[in-house]
C-alpha cells in the first residue's frame, strides 16, 4: 500500500508543496536569513524523503511535472510589478540594456574561464557558464552547448542563494543600494531566486529584476551557445 502511495503522482506534487511550506515556515522563523531561502531547505526535504524512499527521479517527476507546469504563469505574474513602473524604465533602456550586456558577459565569462584555468574541464566549463541563468533557459542552453543538464540545474540554484544573499548587502557596502540598482543586479545574476528576494525589499526592485532576469535569459539564450565555444 505504502509503495503504491510513493508511485502516485499526486503525492509527490503533495510532499513538494509541503516541503516548500515547511521551508517558509524555517524562513520566517530564522528572521528572513537571505542564506536560508525556502527553496533551499524545500529542495533538502525533498531530496531526502526521495533518499529515505529510495524513489528514483522519474517517478518523482510525474507528480513534480504538475508543479513545473505552473512555472510559466508564475513567471507571467512578474508583469504586474514591471507595468507599474514600465513608463520609468522607458526612459532608461540604455542603462538597462547595458547593465545586462555588461553583467551577462562578465558572469559567463569568469565561470567559463575560470573553471577551465582551474579545473581544465570544458564540459564543466559549457555547463557552468549558465549559471545565471533561470533554470529552464539554463538547462536547455547546456544541453545544446554539451554541458550537463542536472548540474546546470544545481548550479543555477547555488547561483541565486549566492546572489540573493550577498548583492544587496555588497552593494550597500559600495553605497550603490538604490532601488533600480539592487533590483538590476538581482535579476542579472540571480535570476528566479532574485527577484523572489526583490519582491521582498520593494515593488521598485522587483520590477526592475524581472525586467533584468527577463533580458538575460533572453540574451544568453540568443548569444550564448553561438559565443561559448570561442570562449571554451
Amino acid at each position: 500500500m505504502i509503495s503504491e502511495l510513493f508511485a502516485t503522482p499526486l503525492f509527490w506534487a503533495a510532499v513538494t508543496i509541503a516541503a516548500f511550506v515547511a521551508g517558509q515556515i524555517l524562513y520566517n522563523a530564522t528572521g528572513n536569513s537571505p542564506f536560508l531561502p525556502p527553496i533551499l531547505s524545500g529542495v533538502a526535504l525533498v531530496v531526502g524523503t526521495l533518499e529515505l524512499t529510495n524513489t528514483p527521479y522519474v517517478t518523482y517527476m510525474q507528480g513534480g511535472e504538475l508543479i513545473h507546469l505552473m512555472l510559466g504563469p508564475v513567471i507571467v505574474m512578474l508583469a504586474v510589478p514591471l507595468y507599474q513602473f514600465l513608463h520609468t524604465m522607458r526612459s532608461q533602456w540604455q542603462r538597462i540594456v547595458m547593465a545586462v550586456i555588461a553583467g551577462s558577459g562578465v558572469t559567463v565569462a569568469c565561470a567559463a574561464l575560470l573553471t577551465w584555468w582551474w579545473i581544465g574541464d570544458e564540459i564543466l566549463a559549457r555547463t557552468l557558464a549558465t549559471k545565471s541563468i533561470t533554470t529552464p533557459v539554463a538547462v536547455a542552453i547546456a544541453e545544446q552547448v554539451g554541458g550537463i543538464a542536472a548540474l546546470a540545474s544545481a548550479s543555477v540554484i547555488v547561483t541565486g542563494i549566492l546572489g540573493a544573499a550577498m548583492a544587496p548587502a555588497l552593494l550597500k557596502l559600495v553605497k550603490k543600494d538604490d532601488a533600480q540598482t539592487v533590483g538590476l543586479t538581482l535579476g542579472v545574476c540571480a535570476h528566479a531566486i532574485g527577484t523572489s528576494r526583490a519582491l521582498e525589499l520593494g515593488k521598485q526592485q522587483a520590477a526592475y529584476s524581472a525586467m533584468a532576469m527577463t533580458l538575460t535569459a533572453t540574451l544568453h539564450a540568443l548569444v550564448l551557445p553561438w559565443v561559448l565555444p570561442w570562449i571554451v
